[in-house]
């Protein structure tokens, strides 16, 4: 439970004594255990704490919501709580007995026995490995037993690339909220949620970040040929396990810093007996830092001007979130010599009066080094266009194809001419 105020934090794994009747416990991650049928299965009854007054909640099932206030901000004896149950004004009340420890979640990278930068190649191996060695079928111990569950659990998150994530950057807390979020519909299925108007309600998966989109500017020759270029960017990544206290003071974690601030829902107190749940800006407990990424763009021959290269995932990194994409639109540099439309080239070709009259062969270099040629034997008038089939862009998809070039044949002529030259003229006509 990531959105409890700091200074409830002592409340976390603490058992009270409930009415004089029995025990019931403040689990760390929200739930709200006490021996009666309302809370069963476990997670069935949960609490959360904060407000202006300082109030804690918690949601027993049937029974309804119970609103109280400590006597003291701190888990000793003599601390208790006092309240009611909305829904009748019933009053309640619990003291103090004790305060359990606080277990750091198992990390399932150790549980594997692989880095946290293994590849999904690595993971799935070791898994194998360790299923051949713990599997019942080869070793019925009950210790085995329990390894092989925790084996198998701990490889379904990491190989599934979005849970990975959000594993990586929110721990199984987030894991856990997307799993309910898609059960639900679109929405996490918090019964706080629920109780206070969040409810049920068909919207896009929150625990999906947005996507970035840029540009990447390419040349002609590139788009002709095909390449591999490489695009450099800086991310936000959210640094794994840099939030256990246990990691805090490695090497890796000292050069973080804090993650930009989260949006939480709280509960607020409107009223009396009125509670709703509002959207709010908190210090997030993850640490952050920037990221340099190489990307490698592959340019297929015949792409073409706007086409879109996306890279899933690898956008700015929020916690708990799967990271929204990274799409390059391709972005087609001007040529000196050709200009695309489409399958098409075209240029523009100048020659003489003399060689428009007489006839002319020009050799031209293509834009993967071949060399072709542009003639014509008889007269060119001006702006006349010549068709060079198949020399024209590789068709996407098809590069064995080609579409066309066109040249548009541009006359100079001359601004002056001599004597001799208007004569020469006057008898060739």
């Amino acid at each position: 439970m990531e959105d409890l105020p700091d200074e409830f934090e002592w409340l976390r794994a603490t058992t009270w004594n409930w009415n004089k009747w029995n025990d019931v416990t403040f689990e760390a991650d929200g739930t709200f255990n006490a021996p009666s049928r309302e809370c069963e299965p476990r997670g069935a009854c949960r609490w959360s704490a904060g407000g202006r007054k300082k109030r804690i909640y918690i949601l027993w099932g049937e029974a309804g919501l119970h609103v109280l206030q400590p006597s003291h901000m701190v888990a000793a004896k003599g601390n208790t709580l006092t309240g009611k149950r909305l829904k009748d004004k019933d009053k309640c009340f619990a003291t103090f007995v004790s305060k359990g420890e606080i277990v750091e979640e198992p990390d399932l990278y150790e549980i594997l026995g692989v880095d946290q930068d293994a590849t999904d190649k690595e993971i799935k191996k070791q898994f194998r490995k360790l299923s051949i060695k713990f599997h019942p079928d080869r070793n019925p111990s009950q210790e085995a037993a329990e390894k092989f569950e925790k084996i198998r659990g701990a490889y379904e998150i990491l190989s599934s690339t979005d849970k990975r994530i959000l594993y990586d950057t929110g721990g199984m807390e987030a894991v856990l909220e997307n799993e309910k979020e898609e059960q639900g519909g679109g929405r996490a299925m918090d019964p706080f949620a629920a109780f206070f108007g969040g409810g049920n309600r068909n919207q896009r998966n929150s625990k999906r970040g947005p996507d970035s989109r840029l540009q990447f500017s390419v040349a002609l020759e590139d788009l002709y040929n095909g390449n591999s270029l490489e695009a450099k960017i800086s991310r936000r990544v959210v640094c794994r396990g840099c939030r256990k206290k246990s990691k805090r003071d490695t090497p890796r974690c000292r050069a973080c810093g804090s993650c930009p601030d989260e949006m939480k829902m709280v509960q607020r107190q409107m009223g009396p007996g009125m509670i709703v749940q509002q959207q709010v800006q908190v210090p997030s407990k993850e640490k952050c830092k920037n990221e340099e990424v190489t990307l490698d763009l592959v340019i297929e021959k015949g792409m073409a001007d706007g086409a879109q290269i996306t890279f899933p995932r690898m956008s700015e990194q929020t916690p708990g979130q799967i990271p929204g994409d990274i799409i390059f639109s391709v972005k087609e540099n001007p040529h000196r010599v050709f200009q695309r439309k489409g399958n098409n080239l075209y240029m523009t070709l100048d020659i003489t009066l003399q060689e428009s009259l007489l006839g002319f062969t020009k050799y031209f270099e293509h834009l993967d080094g071949h060399r072709f040629e542009i003639s014509k034997s008889s007269v060119s008038v001006p702006n006349e266009v010549l068709k060079l089939k198949d020399e024209g862009m590789p068709v996407h998809n098809f590069p064995s194809q080609h579409g066309d070039l066109e040249v548009t044949l541009n006359v100079i002529f001359p601004t002056s001419l001599t004597e001799s030259q208007k004569a020469a003229v006057r008898d060739a006509l």
